[in-house]
């Protein structure tokens, strides 16, 4: 078996609407995707010193159930939502639901000083991770979906748990006979504006209401690493 591409996602639908796609469009390399079961970042027990491990802790997992040694793995690449985590406090507001409501300019909840500190907290881990070229000797990479997947690729926010299981299944299955077609998708519709640039698409979502807004540098991922 080739060596492994392991891309790590946030939740079963994530992995749902991109695996089958990077499969597809790398058919010479092996991509796999494993996901965290929520957001590492915003994880209060996880910090600067854990962080590492914790994502290892998912690699190790994939590892074991598959049979296979560290060196098996060639890369990881994570990929995060933003969740508005840069933009400024006073764009977290005080709302009516307990649960967090998005939009492009703000983000509406109960309790606005815990999502304050869960936007620092985020940020914090975010900035150091994207500074560590390996996790445990394997490449290590991060890329972005703004504000999420479900808004990055479809379009919507706040969607329910079946309304992403849906969105998954209708978006994959659109690309799956001409996967050659989601790269032009994403420079179409998706990337709206980052710089073409890696550290400088990632001071681009780091400013203003980027990371509210329509936006990845996922594209840069294909760039990076060309289809042989």
């Amino acid at each position: 078996m080739d060596k492994i591409a392991l891309f790590i996602v946030e939740g079963a639908t994530d992995k749902r609407a991109l695996e089958s796609i990077f499969r597809k469009i790398y058919r010479n390399r092996t991509v796999r995707f494993e996901f965290t079961h929520g957001d590492v970042t915003s994880d209060e027990t996880i910090n600067k010193q854990n962080v590492k491990d914790e994502i290892y802790k998912y690699v190790k997992s994939y590892m074991d159930i598959n049979k296979i040694k560290r060196n098996d793995i060639w890369q990881i690449v994570q990929i995060f939502d933003m969740d508005g985590a840069y933009v400024d406090p006073s764009n977290i507001v005080e709302g009516d639901t307990r649960e967090i409501f998005y939009t492009e300019n703000e983000i509406s909840c109960k309790n606005p000083e815990k999502i304050r500190l869960r936007n620092e907290h985020k940020k914090e881990l975010m900035d150091y991770l994207l500074n560590e070229p390996d996790i445990k000797g394997i490449p290590y990479e991060g890329y972005y979906m703004s504000r999420n997947l479900d808004h990055a690729l479809y379009g919507l926010l706040n969607l329910s748990d079946d309304e992403k299981k849906k969105q998954a299944d209708t978006f994959y299955s659109a690309f799956w006979e001409h996967p050659e077609l989601f790269l032009p998708f994403l420079e179409k519709y998706v990337v709206n504006g980052v710089p073409q640039n890696f550290p400088a698409s990632w001071r681009y979502i780091k400013t203003d209401k980027h990371s509210l807004e329509r936006h990845t540098n996922l594209n840069l991922y294909f760039s990076k690493h060309p289809v042989l």
